[in-house]
């Protein structure tokens, strides 16, 4: 990764000007701006609270406190002008610690400069970049844009300096000054090298320019791929099946000519519905077509510009798994190993499909609509009839999971969550909530923003937003987003609290499992910290939480926090509860894709059709919906260009860690510290060597392999294997 990437933006002069009207609160220097944030923003006079208290809205989250400041606890973003202001003191501060770093000799000094300079950049951008999308009005809105864009361009700058360049790599070429460094100086130093060296910086002017041009290139074509990937499908709605016409013409009470699709439709139960919205979303699009190669053949040229052979080589270079070949091999010998499961699973569909639509069993396969539909719905019916309490998914209250994950961290990492009290004017929206994060020992350790429901001035998605790293000398701040839906109350201006499906509990799990890492990361650099690592190495701690959540005792903890765990209640004994009869079809179809993600992005073709068909024809045990081309709607291809294999890499080791530390005893405390003690190191140490010390040995690949596939396979011999497919016990 680059060592800062940020979003564009653009406002209009007129607005500029009408912004900086505004006085600014009286803050002259960048370093006494850092000073602020979550961690000045504390009202002693207003109480803590658990999560469960907050979160079922007996007491206020804000509002109570006398106090003032700006958004996430800095006063400068209190005002449209304050984000300009502050971003002349960031800009001022980093062109000084570039003179700084140009004038020193080459040394460590120059290495923690580097990493200041860089911490710097990213303090201002990355709260920045989260308030531009999540402001609490237009105007906000607007001057975070601009000041994300400014930010982006300076950026810029430093990743194309020259002597930027040089000064850190004079210090890698000072064998008597390295020899000095211990493992995280090292790692640092090859972290900046690296990321400046993507971009060619240390070649010559020539081709440092043409990779400037062609960035423009790759983000023109994202953007046009990313666009008519959502846009609707529309057909003629006397061309549609009955059924849906029906749904249509009840919805809009009047003569419909024409109908959008807005997804493939995999959720209906009627198979010849499924098939036709699937098939006409998933047409192929020569304009969608056009556009991905586009984005592939510039992100071909830009990495052979550098001196890669192709752009899987260039993204993978610096990952666990090292080179796209080590990724193929395993994706390869994983779907072998897996073969027979998916095989097993298409039977029990097969049946499924005939007796739900009344076709003879002869019929053709399972398509891709009837792969997605039936592994939901069967999977639900197996859940609800192998537990003991049919009502558990009605359980899930969002303050119930607060209060277990809590309960969890508290048994297994000796870390507590507490509500706290955020000042006037700090919040994006009333609704989040503000968590201090303690350790039994050490204390203070960091916040959590918990930016959990759906509003109108808020970026749809669910994913983690570093405000500041975690470090021995910085605190680190993050933001939990997700979107979950609240219905209000009737004549009132409260709300109803969510209940959570299993889906979105694990997603949140997932989540916190990245904020964690955050958290508790305490590296001597900003750059190593936490998440700071490559996509197939940070992903673990958050798949881990995925399996701690799928474990019955810790999901019992979850849905009834109060109440001990009683095996008694569940069927399933310590089986994983996510890994039903039908995970495996599933499981293949994440390989596949990731197989056409670093086909695609390791060779570039003309027509992305004919490998995409040939990939699925050869791995797929589904059968093709012909003149389909869902790969054209596939928007990681864009965001993890060659490194969408990171999940199902990622969750092998994850297995490999909670199956050797956990399974056993989710809630043992000596496994916590292990994996508390490998959190803290961020991404700092050897990535494999602190995992084999967390696992308790040296893993292999087959391990890995093992560790996804074992599972399934015990999980499928103990249950599918033992329903008599003719009675049909769906």
């Amino acid at each position: 990764m680059r060592i800062f990437t940020r979003k564009h933006g653009t406002l209009s002069s007129s607005v500029l000007n009408l912004l900086r009207r505004e006085k600014p609160p009286e803050i002259s220097t960048f370093t006494e701006h850092m000073k602020h944030g979550a961690g000045s923003c504390i009202d002693k006079n207003y109480p803590t609270a658990s999560l469960k208290t907050v979160f079922s809205g007996d007491i206020p989250t804000s509002g109570n406190s006398r106090q003032s400041t700006g958004l996430m606890g800095y006063p400068l973003f209190s005002t449209y002008q304050g984000f300009f202001h502050c971003w002349f003191l960031c800009e001022a501060h980093c062109k000084d610690l570039v003179n700084q770093i140009l004038a020193a000799p080459p040394q460590l000094q120059t290495l923690k400069l580097f990493d200041e300079l860089s911490n710097a950049i990213c303090v201002y951008a990355d709260c920045v970049k989260f308030i531009a999308e999540n402001a609490p009005n237009d105007k906000i809105a607007r001057a975070a844009i601009v000041c994300n864009h400014n930010a982006h361009e300076f950026v810029e700058k430093l990743n194309t300096n020259v002597d930027l360049y040089k000064a850190i790599k004079s210090v890698s070429d000072k064998e008597e000054v390295v020899s000095n460094f211990n493992s995280e100086d090292i790692t640092a130093l090859k972290s900046f090298l690296n990321d400046m060296e993507l971009s060619g910086i240390h070649l010559p002017e020539d081709i440092r320019n043409s990779y400037v041009e062609t960035m423009s290139e790759i983000a023109t074509a994202g953007a046009n791929f990313l666009k008519l990937g959502q846009e609707p499908a529309v057909v003629k709605y006397i061309d549609t099946p009955e059924a849906l016409r029906r749904t249509y013409a009840n919805e809009y009470k009047k003569k419909i000519e024409f109908i959008e699709l807005h997804g493939p439709g995999t959720e209906h139960a009627m198979s010849d519905v499924r098939e036709f919205t699937f098939r006409h979303y998933h047409a192929f699009n020569q304009d969608r077509e056009n556009e991905l190669v586009n984005l592939l053949q510039a992100r071909h040229n830009m990495a052979r510009s550098v001196g890669f052979s192709s752009f899987s080589e260039r993204e993978l270079r610096h990952t666990m798994a090292g080179s796209p070949e080590t990724v193929s091999t395993f994706l390869r010998n994983l779907h072998s190993e897996l073969k027979p499961l998916v095989k097993a699973e298409l039977e029990h569909i097969k049946y499924a499909k005939s007796d739900d639509n009344r076709h003879d069993f002869s019929e053709p396969g399972i398509n891709p609509a009837d792969g997605q539909y039936y592994s939901r719905v069967l999977n639900e019916k197996f859940l609800v009839n192998n537990h003991k309490n049919e009502m558990f998914l009605d359980m899930l209250e969002l303050q119930n999971v607060l209060e277990g994950l809590n309960i969890f961290c508290e048994d297994v990492l000796k870390i507590s969550l507490v509500a706290e009290s955020p000042m006037k004017g700090e919040l994006v929206d009333a609704s989040v909530v503000k968590v201090g994060v303690f350790d039994e020992k050490e204390g203070l350790v960091g916040y959590i923003y918990l930016d959990l429901y759906e509003r109108d001035n808020k970026a749809p998605r669910t994913c983690l937003h570093t405000i500041t790293c975690g470090t021995r000398t910085q605190i680190p701040v993050v933001v939990l987003q997700c979107s979950f839906l609240r219905k209000p109350m009737e004549k009132t201006e409260h709300f109803h609290y969510p209940k959570l499906n299993l889906d979105q509990v694990q997603t949140l799990f997932h989540e916190f499992g990245h904020a964690l890492h955050a958290i508790l990361g305490r590296t001597t650099y900003q750059a190593t910290s936490g998440t700071r690592g490559p996509t197939d190495f940070s992903e673990i701690p958050s798949m881990l939480f995925e399996n701690f959540i799928s474990h019955p005792e810790v999901y019992y903890a979850v849905i009834n926090p109060f109440v001990l765990y009683n095996e008694l209640d569940f069927k399933l004994g310590t089986t994983n509860l996510f890994n039903t009869p039908y995970s495996a079809l599933r499981t293949e179809t994440n390989i596949v894709y990731s197989m056409l993600d670093l086909e695609l992005h390791s060779t570039a073709p003309t027509c992305t059709r004919d490998v995409a068909n040939k990939l699925f024809s050869k791995y797929s045990h589904l059968s093709n919906i012909p003149e389909t081309s869902p790969h054209l709607r596939f928007s990681h291809l864009y965001f993890y260009g060659a490194r969408y294999y990171s999940y199902i890499w990622s969750q092998s080791i994850a297995n490999l860690i909670f199956y050797n530390l956990f399974h056993d005893d989710p809630f043992n405390e000596n496994s916590g510290d292990k994996l508390k003690e490998f959190l803290k190191k961020g991404s700092g140490s050897d990535f494999k060597s602190s995992l084999d010390e967390l696992v308790g040995y040296q893993f292999t690949q087959d391990d890995m392999i093992a560790a996804i596939v074992e599972p399934l396979r015990i999980f499928q011999n103990s249950y599918l294997d033992s329903q008599d497919i003719s009675k049909k016990w769906w």
